[in-house]
This record gives structure tokens, sequence and C-alpha cells, in this order.
């Protein structure tokens, strides 16, 4: 019985003990970290939605019966690369600038929700793109079999999209750019990862960014829709509006590559090379509301362990996160960090 005893003790730890705060820190960093994911990735979609109602800077329109559509190829491409190359990829090169592209054997309804999925869906929109494809190719007389040796399935369709398409003079310059930090941060949804793809391997790109000497590719579209800044720069107002090529001012290249990761991934790290206040500056400044939640974040959980029985070096870091806190007027966590 004695030892039947000890052994419950064994298993069960002390309230207060290390194991037990351990515990706790891990369960606080997971709930903190799905809620920033599930916020991240709402307002992404969100975001690209709006990027689809408001049809700003699009480049491609459908014609559904007597109804028009206006979208964006880059979105395309990397959301839906088999349905992009059947219809735009097919007529690319006999249309004008302005010419619709017909869809065939579709309904109008169908064909504004098959949007809508490609632009919003936090999940994998294989299926949707598979079954607009189905009804396509009765209409051109194609065989499946045919389709599958044409245009190869899963994640080969995104490299072949990015393979057959813009591929950009500078990439070797960029392989400085795009660090291993940053290829390891999270994109907060299927719609990130499919997105960040069109920085990482840049194509159908409309406006160069240089900063320290280095030149960055982006797509106007999904800059005035994840930015506030970019939004006015990009909007008419700025002569920056008219410009391909923009020198941006008070920013270092390795914030740049962050902020972009996020504007198009919805990353949720930053990487250890960056400096947090800077992010915090900058996201204050490009409207990236989303952008300071990460960096918060971050704050919280390797400054402070979530505010989980500091011990003297976590008070050390604490103090130095309660003045970055008090720099960009982070009122909620300033609060905490004085506790």
């Amino acid at each position: 019985m004695a030892g039947c005893g000890e052994g419950d003790a064994a298993r069960t730890a002390l309230p207060g003990s290390a194991e037990v705060c351990s515990q706790g820190l891990q369960r606080k960093g997971r709930c903190e970290r799905r809620r920033l994911k599930a916020m991240t990735s709402e307002q992404l979609s969100q975001d690209l939605l709006r990027l689809l109602r408001e049809e700003f800077h699009t480049d491609v329109t459908f014609s559904v019966g007597c109804t028009l559509f206006k979208a964006h190829k880059a979105v395309l491409l990397t959301r839906v690369p088999d349905f992009y190359f059947h219809t735009i990829g097919q007529t690319s090169n006999s249309l004008t600038n302005h010419e619709p592209v017909a869809v065939e054997n579709v309904e109008a309804s169908e064909f504004r929700t098959f949007l809508q999925v490609i632009y919003s869906s936090n999940r994998n929109i294989k299926n949707y793109e598979e079954e607009i494809l189905r009804k396509k190719i009765v209409e051109i007389g194609i065989s499946q079999k045919q389709l599958d040796i044409n245009f190869p399935k899963s994640k080969n369709s995104s490299d072949c999209s990015l393979q057959k398409h813009e591929i950009p003079e500078d990439m070797s310059d960029r392989d400085d750019l795009i660090s291993n930090d940053n290829y390891d941060l999270e994109p907060a949804s299927e719609l990130g990862e499919d997105l960040l793809k069109l920085y990482v391997k840049p194509c159908c790109s409309d406006i160069d960014f240089f900063v320290d000497g280095k030149r960055f590719k982006a797509h106007r579209a999904i800059l005035r829709a994840r930015s506030s800044y970019f939004a006015a720069m990009l909007s008419g107002c700025w002569a920056e509006s008219s410009q391909e090529y923009v020198s941006l001012q008070g920013i270092s290249h390795v914030e740049l590559n962050v902020m972009m990761h996020f504007i198009y991934g919805g990353t949720l790290d930053i990487p250890d090379k960056a400096n947090i206040g800077q992010i915090l500056n900058m996201a204050d400044m490009y409207g990236l509301e989303g952008l300071k939640e990460v960096a918060v974040y971050i704050l919280r959980r390797d400054y402070c362990n979530f505010f989980q029985k500091p011990v003297s070096r976590t008070l050390v870091s604490i103090l130095e996160c309660l003045i970055i806190a008090h720099s960009f007027g982070g009122e909620s966590l300033f609060a905490d960090c004085m506790k």
C-alpha cells in the first residue's frame, strides 16, 4: 500500500511546481497561437474577398452568359492553376487586354460562388476547381485522361504554374532576400500558403519596391487589399500610384521582407534577426493591425512567458517588453507588464 502511495505522489505534480508551470505555459501558448491563427486567417479571407468584390486592379474578365466577372490573374494562377491554364492560358495570346474570357457550361451564380471560394476559402479548394473543370471538359470535349497528362495534380500544379509564367530577371538577387528564417514562418491558412507563393516566386507582379538597394516584386491588388497605407498610395492620389518602381524610406529590407510575408501569407512568426520594436513601428505606419497582433504575441511568448510565474531572467525581459510596449502605445501589453 505504501508503495502505491509513493507511486501516486510521483505521478502527481504539486501545485506551483516547475512541471505544473511548464504545462500551464504550454497550454497558454497553444491557446494563444490558435486564437492568433484564427484571427489572422479570417482577416486574410475578408481582405481578399473585398478585393474580389471591389474589383480594383483587376486584369482579367470572364463572361458567363450575360454576366461579367472581373478577377486577378495572379490569384487564379496560384489558387486554381489548372483552371487558369484551361481558360486564360489557352486564350491569353488571342485576346486583347479587356476582351472577356468566355466560360461556357457554367451558371453565373455557380461561377460567382467559385470565385468567392478561390478568394476566401482557408482550405484546399482542389475539389471546387475539379468540378468547374469537369463541366468545361464536357463542353470542349477533352477527356479526363488528357487532362491528367497535360496538367499534373496536387502541389506540382502550383509549381508548374509558376514556371510557365513570368520569371523575374532578378531572381538570383532575391536568394539573399528570402532567407531560411522566412521560409519557416507558418502561414495562417491554405489561402495564405498559396498567396505567399506569389511573393516567394514572383509571377504576374506589377510593382517593384527598392529598399537598401534590393528589389522586391509585388502585386498592387494584394497590397491595397491588405494595407491601408498601400491602399492610399495606390489609389491614384499619390505620385507612386502610377509608378512601376517605388523606393521606400525608413524601413530595412529585412523589415520589408517580414511585412510582405505577412501581407501575402498572414504569417504567425517573426524571424529572430528582425527587430521586433521596428516591426511594431512599421506595422503601425503601414496600417497592419494583424502584424501588430503577431508582434505582441511574440513579445508575450518570448519576453514574458505569457506572464506565467516569472523568474529573475524573465523579469529582465519583461522590463524590455515594457519599454517596447510604451514606445508603440500598446496599452494592454503595458498594463500586463506592470502587474
